[in-house]
């Protein structure tokens, strides 16, 4: 093949080079390749380094994060990262740390091969022993996530350079070209011996950065620890059997804010431990006696209860575990969905051997105390899953020496040893949720008979605590001061005042609710009843209307009786007591109509408002009111209501200002009713020229049950029940919109405005 020896011909010709050219000898290398007919092999184009970026490490956080983690695997003891110009993209950012670094062939057989399984084959770090945290091969892709320019420099102990790579991922790595024939230039600069670390500089920035998103990176920081740190008193005996140095610890700077600062303000103990319900503990001593203990400042609950099995093989150990349950009743401060997603991801109880963990106990996948399968199959019927505790046991070669770990350092030898371990720890566990069950007032069991349950305020509770603490604290304790003495009890005493306030604002609310929903229940019974009424006055008012017609048609015969000024009087006082009786009849069927259908529909303001003042035309003109009404534009809309809750709404309104006029002996009786259109919104003003609402109650009038007077005017007024405004303010409410006391026009006295949403064609 002529191309072939073309190709082989070239080849030999750079091999031969004084100075080698070692990217045209891996093309050309590359090309002969692809002229083997017996064979095929894999490619990868190089736009999928950023495809895999972003589906791998999607977000900027989750970036960032993956880059502390590999400075913390590799031993680092600080992390400085600074950014600049981070408000919008663009800007760069620096990372830096004081980890072993990376020699040569470290950068060119892990950090510049993809998934390599570096983390399997070392899964602790080589100076202090960390268990690894960062996920395999993603550092290259979380910095090409971050931005588009890399520059790597690292630096190992003891040599005299460091090296230094420069990447730009957005200009090499595109569609078309393949992964393999992009190359960067290796360069090495002078550093002193003792130099060590690795410093990342990125620049162009693909997202800006916000605060809550630095406090995403702090939580994952925070978790780079296991909940519970198993005691170090076992570690020094490994030291010298794994050849590990003592941890000094690891702190992260973010522009210049310290890590474990941040990290103390967000700790999971702060956060999330506190909020447990009970501490377990069980210990085995010397002679094999196991003990149990549970505690619990929440249920006043402190308990200890000796094992009867004796514990001859597992040696001394000590077990510890906080509990869990994810009830917001139980739980203040924190949000119960958050509580339980952190306890299905790090729940568990977690082994320790001479003060390293041992995998996989404790894992989410990992039942190794049979708690799942039990409360799944309802042989526990309390909450004893695994992800109800945060726990550890710990081991050491010396005190238990009958634990040992598989060849493949995956979990222990499962002999007697490990056996009577898991009795010993699932006992203390059972016990000790079963007494917390027992001081909940809880079933323990499903065939648990004769069970009553029990609700005690949280005040009552609080003074068995403060009562404990005085006796067996404050008062046995002589070393505490006498003052500080005082200020504890003072603080308790204001911890449980405090209590019993808000207990009483929450009965307070309850007996207002009951009070509520009885004169609900009330009015549902006056709807039914007031259907009747109204259909049985319309009847009624037909007779009398004909028989009062035919009584002044026959008392008319007498010319000196019609004639006179009494008689007339007394024809237009009948006539417009039965138009009054006619309105209000009018009114009542028409609220019926309309409320008997549950369907909601675009109100048109101007038909709503008009029928309204209709209704009423001759009680306002019996009363002396003036009404006025302005709906700018006509066509104004309002989005799906029912029309009952408008007309309650403005009988509400009216029957107030009927008051209000009548208290305050006004002259000028008028009322004005306007519908505008405000932004997005359709606004009801309901003004009248009575003596307005004083403000020392402007702020209680849409209270439930506030009224300020019992008024008997007339049939319409009626009598105050305090609980109109309320049923306006509700319907606002319902249906997204507001009502206030606004300031009104001059000439007026008080308005209100009542604001739905436009309708949607309108807006």
């Amino acid at each position: 093949m002529a191309e072939l020896t073309e190709l082989k011909k070239t080849l030999k010709e750079a091999l031969e080079s004084d100075e080698l050219d070692f990217d045209k000898i891996h093309s050309i290398s590359q090309q002969i390749v692809a002229l083997d007919d017996k064979a095929v092999r894999f490619s990868i184009d190089a736009r999928h380094v950023h495809r895999l970026g972003f589906e791998l490490v999607g977000k900027q956080e989750t970036a960032l994060s993956e880059l502390i983690k590999n400075a913390y695997d590799a031993d680092a003891t600080n992390v400085n990262i600074d950014f600049k110009n981070y408000a919008t993209p663009g800007g760069s950012l620096v990372i830096k740390d004081d980890g072993h670094g990376m020699d040569e062939e470290v950068v060119r057989n892990a950090w510049m091969r993809l998934s390599t399984q570096d983390k399997e084959i070392s899964p602790v770090s080589p100076i202090y022993g960390r268990s690894k945290a960062g996920r395999k091969g993603i550092g290259r892709f979380a910095v090409e996530r971050l931005g588009k320019n890399l520059i790597l420099e690292t630096k190992v102990f003891g040599q005299a350079n460091g090296l230094r790579v420069q990447f730009n991922w957005d200009k090499d790595f595109v569609h078309g070209r393949d992964l393999n024939q992009i190359s960067y230039k290796l360069e090495r600069f002078p550093k002193q011996p003792e130099e060590t670390g690795t410093k990342l500089i990125i620049n162009d920035l693909r997202d800006r950065w916000l605060e809550k998103v630095f406090e995403k990176v702090w939580k994952s920081v925070l978790l780079l620890q296991p909940p519970f740190k198993p005691t170090q008193r076992f570690r020094a005996q490994n030291i010298a059997l794994e050849g590990f140095r003592p941890d000094p610890g690891f702190k992260v700077y973010i522009n210049g804010r310290v890590g474990d600062v941040v990290v103390k303000e967000l700790s999971i103990e702060k956060n999330f431990l506190n909020h447990g319900i009970a501490k377990i503990k069980g210990r085995i001593d010397a002679f094999g006696n196991g003990e149990f203990f549970v505690n619990s400042l929440k249920l006043n609950l402190d308990d200890r209860q000796q094992a009867e099995e004796k514990y001859l093989l597992s040696g001394m150990l000590e077990f510890e575990a906080i509990y869990f349950i994810y009830d917001s009743a139980l739980m203040t401060g924190i949000s119960v969905t958050t509580a339980s997603e952190m306890g299905r991801k790090y729940g568990g109880i977690r082994v320790y051997r001479d003060g390293f963990r041992v995998l996989p106990y404790g894992e989410p996948y990992d039942d190794w105390l049979k708690l799942a399968f039990d409360t799944a199959r309802r042989h526990l019927i309390i909450a004893a899953n695994n992800y109800h505790f945060f726990g550890h046991i710990e081991l050491s070669s010396y005190n238990n020496p009958l634990f040992e770990e598989t060849s493949s350092r995956e979990g222990l030898i499962e002999n007697e040893a490990f056996e009577e371990l898991q009795r010993f720890i699932r006992a203390c566990i059972e016990w000790a949720v079963l007494r917390v069950a027992s001081s909940r007032s809880r079933k323990t069991t499903a065939g648990q008979k004769d069970f009553t349950s029990e609700w005690r305020k949280p005040s009552d509770k609080t003074s068995e605590l403060i009562a404990n603490i005085i006796v067996d604290v404050v008062g046995k304790d002589t070393a505490i001061p006498e003052v500080q003495k005082s200020k504890t009890l003072e603080k308790l005493q204001e911890i449980k005042q405090e209590q019993e306030n808000f207990e009483a604002q929450v009965d307070l609310r309850e007996k207002e609710h009951v009070q509520y929903e009885a004169m609900l229940r009330i009015l549902a019974s006056l709807g039914i009843s007031l259907a009747v009424f109204s259909h049985e006055i319309r009847g009624a008012l037909t007779g009398v209307d004909s028989s009062i017609g035919q009584l002044f048609d026959h008392l008319e015969v007498r010319k000196d009786l019609s004639e006179s000024k009494k008689f007339i009087n007394l024809r237009e006082d009948l006539e417009s007591s039965v138009d009054r009786l006619k309105d209000v009849s009018r009114y009542i069927a028409d609220l019926i109509s309309h409320s008997s259908s549950r369907e909601k529909d675009n109100q048109a303001l101007h038909s709503v408002i008009n029928n309204f003042v209709t209704q009423f035309e001759n009680y306002f003109n019996a009363r002396g009111i003036k009404f006025e009404t302005e709906i700018k534009p006509t066509f104004l809309r309002t989005e799906p209501i029912h029309r009952s809750e408008i007309d309650s709404v403005l009988f509400n309104f009216l029957t107030n200002s009927v008051k209000s006029m009548d208290r305050s002996g006004s002259q000028t009786r008028k009322i004005k009713i306007t519908a505008k259109r405000f932004d997005m919104l359709a606004v009801i003003s309901f003004q009248d020229t009575g003596s307005g609402v004083p403000s020392e109650i402007a702020d209680k009038i849409f209270d439930a049950f506030y009224t300020t007077s019992h008024y008997k005017g007339d049939e319409i007024a009626g009598p105050g029940s305090g609980l109109g405004l309320k049923i306006v303010s509700d319907i606002a409410e319902a249906n997204g919109g507001y009502v206030r006391l606004a300031e009104p026009e001059p000439g007026f006295g008080c308005r209100f405005d009542f604001a739905v949403p436009l309708s949607k064609e309108q807006v």
